[in-house]
């Protein structure tokens, strides 16, 4: 039975995706990623944005909203490739996504219940990239120390390397 549940865990962990929002245009700049998300988890943030880098499975499509929590006008695209830190420009600020399993371009319903905010903060300073935890319930925080280049507050974040 512990091997069974092993292989599930295990199947589950392979098919999580990475939902990032930046700061700069292109994809530049300070990530903020929901970082293994799991499938039809809500990534919400605060602050919206033209573009979101991802990093999906094969045979998934991505689904993102004008609104927090998966709410607003909605769009969904196709993946049929495995994607790594995939730049995707929408036409209007995306302030949540998610990822789902198959290759169809069906909209989901929002589950406002499965929502996460970014746990992920990836910055450089002086040339150095770091990748760092951001307490659960602190995106805006962390966000916040960004946009006021308080970088001794971020160094002093657990790393996620």
């Amino acid at each position: 039975m512990k091997f069974l549940a092993l292989i599930t865990l295990s199947a589950s962990l392979a098919s999580a995706a990475d939902i990032c929002r930046t700061s700069g245009a292109g994809c530049t700049g300070t990530k903020f990623c929901c970082s293994g998300i799991q499938e039809g988890v809500c990534c919400t943030s605060t602050t919206g944005s033209t573009e979101r880098l991802w990093t999906l499975p094969d045979n998934s499509r991505f689904q993102v909203w004008s609104g927090q929590s998966c709410t607003g006008n909605t769009g969904v695209f196709k993946n049929p490739t495995k994607v790594t830190n995939k730049c995707i420009k929408f036409s209007w600020p995306v302030y949540s996504a998610k990822w789902l399993a198959g290759g169809g371009t069906k909209r989901s319903e929002s589950d406002s219940d499965e929502c996460a905010e970014p746990n992920v903060a990836i910055y450089t300073l002086d040339g150095v990239d770091h990748k760092v935890k951001i307490p659960a319930g602190n995106a805006s925080v962390v966000e916040d120390w960004v946009e006021k280049g308080e970088w001794k507050l971020l160094a002093e974040l657990e790393s996620a390397e």
